[in-house]
């Protein structure tokens, strides 16, 4: 009788050398497809982006833009925490309380805040509070949801053990509630994150104010395909940026937890 081995995982190396093959066989197939069909429709090849990249780049204005979208994209972020945590908690502490908002939940997470756009452009006006308005709405239901449930999961012989041990709220909330919340709320925060990029991006370039959003808006009206393209890429490299930077968060701070230990972020 033959024993299988156990599948062993590959080591970071190798890892990084199939992340690089993959790069490079899609910037492969991306100038085959931009020098082949779509050379009709002036779509860039990868050396055409480098090239605006490298105009662009060393310009105050280019990073000035960054500076713009990320401001807004971090305060609306830090308002859906303030915003979403309390309400999660009060949801998820009660049974009836989470029943009964639980449509409310699922209608809200479902409407589009861009389909409110117009609404929000007549009341705000176009500017950096449309963005952070924008991202508050669409972006605090993860956070909501995901504490809720979080709470609502938590065990109720550890609750019965707070109580006998007569802790106080505080303490109930740091070592018991908090532990096993926090990884349902790191994921929310993922989900969050991606969504106060995107949202501050795109009130940027609906509503006409300061940043990637509008750039991108003022090279499409251009045909500039080239700039287009690397503005288009550069949100990209911040959302997958914005993206890591709460995986290592979420690994530092839930270094104890068993789906950090087993690489469950990565």
């Amino acid at each position: 009788m033959t024993r299988t081995k156990p599948s062993q995982a590959p080591s970071p190396v190798r890892r990084l050398a199939y992340r690089v093959l993959a790069i490079l066989v899609a910037l492969v197939v991306w100038h085959l497809f931009a020098t082949g069909p779509g050379g009709s429709s002036d779509f860039p090849t990868p050396l055409d982006i480098f090239e605006a990249g490298a105009d662009a780049v060393p310009t105050q204005d280019f990073w000035a833009n960054i500076a713009t979208s990320l401001r807004t994209a971090v305060t609306g972020l830090a308002l859906v925490v303030l915003v979403g945590l309390p309400v999660g908690l009060l949801i998820g502490s009660n049974e009836i309380t989470r029943r009964s908002t639980q449509l409310v939940l699922d209608f809200g997470r479902t409407v589009p805040a861009i389909a409110l756009l117009p609404l929000f452009l007549l009341v705000f006006g176009a500017g950096r509070t449309l963005g952070v308005v924008l991202i508050l709405v669409s972006a605090v239901w993860p956070i909501i949801i995901q504490t809720s449930y979080a709470v609502g999961q938590i065990s109720p012989q550890l609750k019965r053990v707070g109580r006998a041990y007569h802790l106080s709220r505080w303490y109930r909330l740091r070592f018991i509630v908090a532990p096993s919340m926090l990884p349902f709320v790191f994921a929310g925060l993922r989900i969050a994150a991606t969504i106060a990029l995107l949202m501050a991006i795109s009130s940027e370039f609906l509503g006409g104010s300061d940043g990637l959003g509008y750039t991108l808006l003022q090279a499409m009206q251009l045909n500039d395909t080239d700039r287009a393209f690397l503005y288009a890429f550069t949100a990209a490299t911040l959302g997958l940026l914005l993206n890591l930077f709460f995986v290592l968060l979420q690994r530092r701070v839930l270094w104890w937890h068993s789906s950090v230990r087993a690489g469950g972020t990565s």
